[in-house]
């Protein structure tokens, strides 16, 4: 700057100061009206957006293949993924279908419902999804069952099950079933029965070899909710919905079964949950720790209030800028408001300080405010374009949502600096403070903290060096951590649900998708997807239609003959009639077969039927007969279903694409005749080489291959890439822009040393404490030059005024103003690092060690450093800094 530019500076000050502040309640009246407007507006028009695919620009090439996938099905997009998993397949399918019904009368909230592997269609042809060799296993096991289901036919009671036991020990009986199998859960019946708990035994398990697991105890409901964009929560009535149905249907006999709601839905609501509510409870602990901060820099209260006033008014003028320019807040820019306090409160810190000082000095409070604003205003008008810098960088980068938040917050910088010098000063006229007398507060002072970093600036070079050697060698060790999932609470039902079937090879949700015009393309594909090493298997719509069905039907055939009808109209259990005989009849029989056969399965058996039998001895007629009445029902409640279920199973037909249900073809080939073809992995998906290598190999025979790999692995490199881009543009535009205000190299190295400094150590010191770069935090380094240069601006221009090693450095109101400044920003960032979202707070965590190691360096290591260029005349000159930011 010229001296005409500085002399225009302060005359325009001197103006402004003379006219308008000299006129502090119509300033603060206009002030206050014209935010209240802005808050009305910002109310009406402030929205939150929680997805998180449009963090990235829609523009880059893996955005619009995601964007092709769900406009090919879009069935599969903005939908909350339940897990249903009850004990027995019974129960988990009584809850299906109870979930299911009462889903589909909440057409207001829910626009469809759909079950993968339940319908008519798979109740009557699920035997030719088994495999051949399956199939001959269970015919052989269900034949051997016929004399069983056949007698039982004829009396399903309690009586006629023991009755049968018995007869089951006798090999000559023509019953061939492994009976261990049936006494083993017979004696959990009787326990449960003993001890009051509810059981139920599970035919299906028994009978048909469905022991657990996917399709079997575990099943699946997608849900795609009526989404309310308008609404902070756009699921919020929709969840609503779901929960109440869910508590509904789960009552009696289905109370232990468990439901668990995943999705991209319930994932983004969640967080969102998360992100708002920290947020809040971290801007309430940020001003906490600001307050008590401040009380120690001022030790005023009107100082204090006069802060957060401006830091309101600004805070209600940057958000109504948010809605007037963007319009939203995104997962990362909603936390623009414990930012805020703590980049705004820094210009307050400053200003106040200098305040401070100069009344101590003596001067009157008008005299002390002109003067502060005048020599702070060139400095911190200098802050606040750097700082800006810093988050513009963002601005023409690919990460739409560090971009908005880069646009929201480097503006308000700008809004913060203007109510700096308008309604800080303002207030503070209005409540001058009374300060206490230098004589007193130089008696505070201590020797050490005037300037020792130039007294021992050797021993601090060489420390600094040391430690900048080792930095550098363990960045080598830096890590970066692609998964979103991993930046969300990990106690969200969502998260856990999520890694839960992540566990899985069979439900991992890590799959790849591609597109084929024809069948032929599909089959294709499907066969070199599979010749992958990376690729455990594909699957198109063919692979439902079951391979050797002439052999299958055949084999269901026989089978039905040799049932017969046995299964038609099988009796439910007899009701009040169980009777304590049988149990001791076949007690009886057992006793003799383990005397001449020790089974280990019986003899637990026995040794439950004797406790039972006493325990039945002791009861009252009528409490044994409801004892009774519940193992009865526990043992034979689910065979009927399971009988019809098998009686169903048994009129399978032939399969072809047309006889598959309508919806299942939907979901793999829509009504233009593309066909999805779905690559599953073969290795541990949470693993960053295992996916790179999978997406690559899918690559090959699929350019375009989309899904939730190449979703987080292209938005990793899109954000370091912007990372990249940012930390150069803010270094690079910083760094010539000091050099065009100071027109000196040294002198520009020596401010943008603490932040080259603080960036490595920043790095470095993520090695040590394992915490990878994500998403979230990745910004820190950008940030830190944005927000960190302040420092070395101040404490260079202070260096300026050293007459000696003996000069005032730490103690004066730059320093101070750096430290409380640079303290209540760390506050207000550090508050982050205790939210439950692990992103926001390992950004949180960074960016307070960033600045803490900013502000260490700025006020240390700058000034030893500095002692290399000023020794041995520490004289100001007409051509530093000082010339250019303002005189003391």
């Amino acid at each position: 700057m010229s001296n005409t530019t500085d002399n225009l500076l302060v005359k325009t000050i001197l103006w402004w100061e003379e006219n308008i502040l000299n006129r502090p309640w119509w300033l603060l009246a206009f002030t206050v009206i014209i935010s209240g407007f802005v808050f009305h507006y910002t109310a009406n028009n402030l929205t939150v957006n929680t997805n998180t695919a449009e963090m990235l620009s829609p523009e880059l090439p893996f955005q619009q293949d995601r964007q092709r996938l769900e406009k090919a099905f879009p069935q599969d997009a903005n939908t909350i993924l339940m897990l249903v998993e009850g004990k027995t397949p019974e129960q988990a399918t009584d809850a299906l279908q109870r979930i299911t019904s009462g889903l589909q009368q909440q057409k207001d909230q829910i626009r469809s419902v759909y079950i993968p592997d339940e319908g008519a269609f798979f109740d009557r042809n699920g035997l030719l999804y088994l495999s051949l060799k399956e199939l001959q296993d269970l015919s052989t096991k269900l034949a051997n069952a016929q004399p069983f289901i056949g007698r039982l036919s004829q009396d399903n009671s309690l009586n006629g099950l023991f009755e049968l036991f018995g007869q089951a020990l006798d090999a000559s009986n023509g019953i061939e079933l492994d009976m261990n199998a049936v006494f083993s859960k017979a004696d959990e019946a009787l326990q449960a029965a003993q001890q009051g708990r509810p059981y139920q035994l599970s035919w299906q398990q028994l009978m048909m070899d469905r022991s657990s697991g996917l399709g079997v105890t575990k099943r699946f409901i997608i849900a795609k909710p009526v989404l309310d964009f308008q609404a902070f929560l756009p699921a919020e009535k929709s969840l609503a919905v779901i929960d109440q149905v869910i508590a509904a249907s789960l009552t009696g006999d289905l109370a232990d079964v468990s439901v668990r709601l995943t999705g991209e839905v319930m994932l983004e609501h969640e967080e969102m949950q998360t992100v708002s509510e920290d947020t809040a409870i971290a801007g309430i602990v940020s001003m906490f720790l600001v307050c008590i901060t401040l009380w120690i820099a001022y030790r005023s209260f009107k100082l204090m209030f006069a802060t957060f006033f401006t830091l309101t008014i600004g805070l209600i003028l940057s958000l109504g800028f948010a809605a007037f320019a963007v319009g939203h807040l995104n997962m990362i820019s909603i936390a623009f408001g414990v930012l805020f306090i703590g980049m705004g409160d820094a210009y307050s810190s400053h200003f106040c300080l200098r305040y401070r000082e100069l009344t101590l000095r003596g001067e009157s409070p008008r005299d002390a405010l002109r003067d502060t604003l005048t020599s702070t205003g060139g400095s911190l008008a200098l802050c606040t374009v750097t700082a800006a810098i810093g988050l513009f960088a963002f601005i023409p980068t690919n990460y739409l949502g560090v971009s908005e938040l880069g646009i929201i917050a480097g503006t308000s910088l700008v809004i913060a600096l203007s109510t700096t010098f308008t309604v800080l000063p303002a207030v503070i006229k209005i409540m001058p403070p009374k300060m206490r007398k230098q004589e007193d507060s130089r008696k505070t002072r201590s020797k050490l903290t005037s300037n020792w970093p130039l007294v021992y600036a050797r021993p601090i070079r060489w420390v600094t060096g040391i430690l900048a050697v080792v930095s550098l060698a363990l960045l080598t060790r830096v890590s970066i951590d692609f998964n979103p999932i991993n930046l969300r609470d990990p106690d969200t039902e969502s998260v856990k649900t999520f890694k839960y079937l992540l566990q899985s090879k069979d439900t991992s949700p890590m799959t790849l998708t591609s597109l084929a015009a024809s069948a032929a393309e599909a089959r294709d594909m499907e066969a070199r997807f599979e010749s992958l090493n990376t690729v455990r298997k594909a699957v198109t719509l063919f692979d439902f239609i079951p391979e050797n069905q002439d052999a299958k039907l055949a084999l269901i055939e026989d089978l039905a003959l040799i049932l017969g009808p046995e299964l038609d109209n099988f009796p439910e259990p007899g009701e009040g009639h169980a009777g304590i005989e049988s149990l001791e009849k076949f007690h009886a029989i057992l006793k003799q077969r383990l005397a001449a056969d020790n089974n280990d399965v019986m003899a637990r058996l026995d040794a439950t039927l004797d406790g039972f039998l006493a325990a039945l001895q002791s009861l009252d007629p009528e409490a044994r007969q409801t004892t009774l009445n519940r193992l009865e029902a526990s043992l034979l409640q689910t065979l009927p279903s399971t009988i019809r279920l098998l009686q169903n199973s048994l009129q399978a037909s032939e399969i072809d694409l047309e006889t598959l249900p309508k919806d299942m073809r939907e979901r793999w080939r829509n009504q233009d005749g593309v066909y999805r073809v779905q690559a599953l992995p073969k290795k541990d998906m949470n693993d960053l080489e295992n996916i790179r290598e999978f997406i690559l190999d899918a690559q090959q025979v699929d350019p375009r291959v989309s899904d939730l790999p190449v979703s987080f692995l292209e938005s990793m490199n899109e954000v370091i890439l912007a990372f990249q881009q940012a930390f150069a543009v803010a270094f690079g535009v910083i760094a010539l822009l000091l050099l065009a205000i100071m027109r000196n190299v040294k002198d520009t190295l020596l401010v943008l040393l603490p932040l080259l400094l603080a960036s490595l150590f920043t790095a470095a010191l993520t090695v040590l404490i394992d915490m990878p770069f994500n998403f979230a935090n990745i910004i820190a380094l950008p940030l830190l030059f944005g927000l960190g240069v302040d420092s070395g601006i101040h404490m260079a221009h202070r260096l300026h005024y050293l007459k000696s090693n003996n000069g005032d450095m730490l103690s004066s109101s730059e320093a101070q103003g750096v430290f409380y400044g640079t303290l209540t920003t760390i506050f207000s960032f550090g508050s982050l690092a205790f939210t439950s979202h692990l992103g926001t707070a390992s950004m949180g965590i960074l960016l307070a060690v960033g600045l803490l190691l900013t502000l260490v360096c700025a006020l240390v290591v700058l000034p030893a450093f500095s002692a290399l260029r000023f020794q041995p005349r520490l004289t100001p000159t007409p051509d530093r800094i000082v010339t250019k930011i303002g005189n003391e």
